[in-house]
């Protein structure tokens, strides 16, 4: 399921959301990095900008969709605090606890 702001986009302009895939696709044309890597190197810039919401997207994702391990989440979030400091670290296990704990 869609989260509200992309179900919004595709309702209001669905030309702007083709066009964000687009783009998004273009960051990563080939696989250059793997798409396991990418959506944990996603995860960490959600956990520096404390999204909440983006932290536990992008966390399910990296687990569910290409096999990260509570281990690589565990090290995403830490690496995190090298930019965003103990108050992003906290803030993403704080988003993440209900769901490592089932890891």
């Amino acid at each position: 399921m869609l989260a509200y702001h992309w179900e919004l986009m595709d309702e209001m302009s669905p030309e702007m959301r083709s066009a964000y895939l687009k783009f998004t696709s273009m960051a990563n044309e080939g696989e250059i990095i793997p798409k396991k890597y990418r959506e944990l190197m996603v995860l960490g810039m959600a956990c520096v900008l404390r999204s909440a919401p983006a932290v536990k997207t992008h966390a399910q994702t990296a687990v569910e969709k290409y096999g990260a391990t509570k281990e690589e989440i565990f090290m995403v979030l830490a690496t995190a605090m090298s930019l965003g400091g103990v108050p992003a670290y906290r803030e993403a296990c704080i988003a993440l606890e209900e769901y490592l704990k089932t890891l």
